[in-house]
């Protein structure tokens, strides 16, 4: 398993092209700009992106190249020899380890990962620690380990300490048992005094072995769960993949190298504080089982809504007109029972709404008429609007206290993101708000993850009644909230003032 996301290999070895031809290659793993480059006999044929180009390297590693894409091509002479010809691949992912490996196959168990967050989200601070206060208990512990020399101690002597208990938090999810453990790594000691470095890992174990697009598929929900419980965008680093292999006596697992896995923003807001991310798995770990399994459960129907959420917190701290209205249209991707029901029309409205249509589907196509068959037929369904209403009020049961006028915030950011879609004023001078756009987004972005999360079974009243800082997204929208509403209501009531309203 790699160390970090930084790692890169350069290495050469033979490779078998899909049109049979065995070729020295040199292949260079470094994320976005991994490529092989393949010295061929003949001119490379075309192949499709499923194609899987293997090779095995000089140190006897079996590699894997999935999903390729030819690049640049060529051929040439040298001297007097025959034609040579070359063909740059760019893979979107590489696995490296003792076995080849076919994507299409149902083999892999589990997938090993880690994100930058993940010590944080997960914070098991007993984990490590260190003893000051006892130098008889010391010594004597040192010297029933039986060193092999002598040791000096001298007046306070310490010692470093794993607790042993490797497992931060394991839970059964709908995709698979989802495990988070401390993977410590110890060295002899030395005067640099380095001893003790630990990495944490997140593991999902499936119940019966999957494909690997089932297991990428799956990764990324829990990428996307954990980026909401950090409250920033999660790089993805460090793959691994543990594979079926029953004539194994000892399975090594893959290196999962992923060309364009999620990354970090270049500028994102600070790291998580352990205090004020909003599930503690440590010391409040039903909680966290409950809501992860609810939450998966319901991925299927929302995971469109989540990656346009993911893509929002994915900005960090830039804020533009985009993100605000991609921000309001997560509530219109919401499956049905997460919105309002349709209303029921009366018999009036039923009879002008078919007359209506009967009158346009006789005029010729066109956008005007497809415009409003497409109006019509909405009249009886949940507007925008009411939809996003419909997620405040799930935050207002447990945080109105905490959150005044959330409707007001709600529905003046919904007009805004009107007035950029379709040029509609609806009765505000955006120039007037233009400041507060960030405010806007960010209290859309807020409504849609605590929503999420209520619905899950967080407790969101007793978060609300906590302490708080300012590391996490929740909490510097909530630090902000009382200063940033009495601008909104400042900007409405002078506009409202104005137009004698």
């Amino acid at each position: 398993m790699t160390n970090s996301k930084k790692a890169k290999l350069k290495a050469s070895g033979l490779f078998t092209t899909p049109d049979g031809q065995e070729v020295f290659g040199n292949l260079l793993l470094k994320r976005r700009k991994t490529v092989l480059r393949l010295q061929l006999k003949r001119e490379l044929s075309t192949f499709g992106r499923a194609t899987v180009i293997n090779g095995e390297l000089g140190d006897l590693r079996k590699v894997s190249c999935l999903e390729c894409v030819v690049g640049s091509t060529g051929s040439g002479y040298r001297d007097d020899a025959a034609r040579y010809h070359y063909a740059d691949i760019f893979p979107h992912f590489v696995t490296v380890g003792d076995r080849h490996f076919a994507p299409d196959e149902p083999s892999i168990r589990s997938v090993r990962f880690t994100t930058q967050d993940v010590p944080l989200i997960f914070c098991d601070f007993d984990a490590f620690g260190h003893l000051t206060d006892s130098k008889s208990a010391i010594e004597s512990l040192v010297n029933d380990s039986k060193p092999n020399r002598n040791i000096a101690f001298g007046d306070s002597p310490q010692i470093f300490y794993f607790s042993g208990k490797h497992e931060v938090i394991a839970a059964e999810t709908p995709i698979g048992l989802f495990r988070v453990s401390h993977r410590p790594s110890f060295s002899f000691g030395s005067s640099n005094g380095e001893f003790i470095r630990n990495s944490m890992v997140v593991t999902l174990e499936y119940d019966q072995p999957v494909a690997f697009d089932a297991c990428i598929e799956r990764m990324m929900s829990v990428h996307r769960f954990l980026s909401l419980v950090a409250g920033r965008k999660q790089s993805i680093e460090s793959i691994a993949l543990d594979l079926v292999d029953e004539l194994a006596t000892k399975q090594s697992p893959l290196e999962l190298h992923w060309v364009f896995a999620p990354k970090r923003p270049k500028n994102e807001e600070g790291e998580p504080h352990p205090g004020d991310v909003p599930l503690d798995a440590v010391r409040r770990p039903e909680e966290f089982r409950t809501i992860l399994k609810d939450w998966l459960d319901r991925e299927p129907e929302w995971k469109a809504a989540r990656i346009r959420y993911e893509g929002c917190i994915g900005k960090s701290n830039f804020y533009d007109i985009d993100r605000l209205v991609a921000a309001a249209n997560m509530f219109d991707v919401l499956p049905r029972d997460a919105v309002p029901t349709a209303s029921h029309l009366s018999l009036e409205l039923a009879n002008a709404q078919r007359k209506c249509r009967e009158i346009f589907k006789q005029l010729a196509l066109g956008v005007e008429r497809d415009s409003v068959l497409g109006a019509l037929g909405r009249m009886n369904k949940p507007s925008l609007t009411k939809k996003v209403l419909h997620r405040v009020a799930m935050v207002n049961d447990q945080l109105a206290e905490r959150f005044p006028d959330l409707v007001l915030v709600a529905s003046t950011a919904v007009k805004v993101r009107n007035f950029f879609v379709h040029g509609s004023s609806d009765g505000l001078d955006y120039k007037k708000l233009e400041l507060l756009l960030p405010f806007l987004t960010d209290a859309l972005e807020f409504i849609f993850a605590t929503s999420d999360l209520i619905s899950a079974g967080w407790d969101a009243a007793a978060w609300g009644d906590r302490h708080y800082g300012l590391g996490h997204s929740f909490t510097r929208f909530r630090r902000s909230y009382r200063e940033h509403i009495a601008l909104l209501r400042e900007a409405v009531a002078q506009y409202h003032e104005a137009r004698g309203t």
